[in-house]
């Protein structure tokens, strides 16, 4: 066997060695670069949903459509009790609509008169009100207006309706001191008013100068006149009497319309 190429290769080895001719190998051992973290994902803020504001409620705007709502109900039945009247109803507007019943408690004999509205005064006007009496025998019930600011003892215009047996009556008079001193219309019967306990009648009643129309259960009762136009402007108010026993008069959905 030829063992010199071995022993050839291993002098060469050494040859190189010395010269410099190989490089040295570095004992240590140069580590592969890490890969590098990638960045880690923000979270997008979630979508929360606006709430809706909640709307606040406008009392005057409450009112006014109240007003408005009462005023086109009330144009609705004065088309219909007043189109064969000379009453110029539509130039008017509403003055006063009632918020709440008003009830006068009467233990007779007992007379009571309510205010309707310490700061309304017509001359002209339109007055509505369902009246519903309540009553163990004879009862009055009605309204006082173009008064005296005394609304007990001044003078005054009242219109009254009787529940009485068999004869359901009413009258507009003048009242003064306590008394009634005249009537211009007198004593009329109206086979329109229900005279049943606990019944509800409604009236209109429409004050134009010296005249006077009425509507008893969209009934034209007539036209009347009181020329020494005894009183031309004044307040308003609900009253009752009772005679013996107890009874009650109680006010509904009443409005005043002025024509001033």
């Amino acid at each position: 066997m030829n063992r010199f190429p071995h022993i050839g290769l291993l002098l060469v080895f050494i040859f190189l060695t010395a010269c410099g001719g190989i490089p040295m190998l570095n004992p240590t051992a140069t580590l592969a670069p890490t890969d590098t973290p990638q960045p880690t994902l923000t979270p997008l803020p979630t979508d929360t949903a606006t709430p809706m504001p909640t709307s606040t409620p406008d009392g005057t705007a409450t009112a006014a459509a109240k007003a408005t709502g009462v005023a086109q109900t009330g144009l609705g039945e004065l088309d219909e009790l007043l189109q064969e009247l000379d009453v110029q109803y539509k130039d008017g507007h509403l003055a006063w609509q009632q918020s709440k019943p008003l009830s006068i408690e009467l233990s007779g004999p007992d007379d009571q008169v309510l205010a309707v509205d310490d700061t309304l005064t017509s001359g002209n006007f339109i007055l509505k009100s369902d009246v519903t009496w309540t009553a163990s025998g004879i009862i009055l019930c009605g309204a006082a207006f173009r008064s005296e600011p005394d609304l007990e003892k001044g003078k005054q215009y009242r219109f009254i309706f009787l529940r009485l047996s068999g004869l359901p009556a009413w009258e507009i008079d003048v009242f003064e001191f306590g008394q009634y001193r005249n009537s211009p219309t007198d004593t009329k019967f109206s086979g329109a008013l229900d005279q049943g306990n606990g019944a509800t009648n409604q009236f209109v009643l429409v004050a134009q100068d010296d005249q006077f129309n009425l509507f008893i259960n969209q009934h034209h009762e007539g036209r009347f006149f009181d020329f020494s136009k005894q009183r031309t402007q004044g307040s308003f108010a609900f009253l009752g009497f009772q005679d013996s026993g107890k009874g009650t008069c109680e006010f509904e959905n009443s409005w005043v319309w002025t024509l001033d």
